[in-house]
């Protein structure tokens, strides 16, 4: 068995600062917390089986910016706000792959199947009675390296890499519900919010 616990945590600000000739005078912050927590059963040599939960709370503001599409039109944006809290459930396959002969560094990859519930903000000014709340289900890909500084005890980090998934959001305006969308989506990329790094105790 092997108990583990993944954590992350970004932060941004921007002061005055301008981006792909297109944002000028972006003042703004931004953060991103995630907590993980997961269980997994081995069942043969480098193959495990497990079950992971996981909340996400991130947030950001942008207090004043100027959009400029290539001096032919100018727009500023101020006091926006934009929220989201998710919680989700998944379970997991990942195998190992050792790097060296001692079995300390190696590398290992998750197939994930998962559901998360989320509900997300996005207004102007002090407060909003607007906001939509998403169910997703998802398919994904994880690869990551792994260190044991300990026989029972590695650590490790790891980046969602790839995955598909259906979206069902719904969407409130002034507390009453508005209306639905759904999507199939399907991704592939490289985001430094994807990365987790943790901790696993091997019993």
């Amino acid at each position: 068995w092997q108990c583990g616990l993944s954590v992350m945590y970004a932060d941004f600000n921007s002061d005055d600062s301008d981006y792909m000739l297109l944002l000028k005078g972006v003042n703004a912050n931004a953060s991103m917390f995630r907590l993980a927590p997961e269980a997994a059963y081995t069942f043969r040599n480098n193959h495990a089986v497990g079950v992971r939960f996981q909340y996400t709370n991130a947030g950001g503001m942008v207090d004043t910016a100027t959009a400029d599409l290539l001096g032919n039109f100018n727009m500023t944006l101020e006091n926006l706000n934009a929220s989201s809290r998710s919680l989700s459930a998944s379970i997991f396959q990942r195998t190992y792959v050792g790097l060296d002969n001692q079995g300390r560094v190696g590398i290992f990859w998750d197939y994930v199947l998962g559901v998360t519930r989320s509900r997300s903000q996005f207004y102007t000014g002090d407060s909003s009675s607007n906001y939509s709340l998403k169910k997703k289900i998802h398919l994904g890909f994880a690869p990551g390296i792994v260190y044991f500084p300990m026989n029972n005890v590695s650590i490790q980090a790891c980046i969602s890499l790839a995955g598909l998934s259906y979206n069902m959001t719904k969407v409130y305006s002034d507390g009453q519900f508005s209306g639905v969308r759904h999507a199939w989506k399907a991704y592939s990329n490289l985001s430094i919010l994807d990365l987790n790094f943790g901790i696993t105790v091997h019993l």
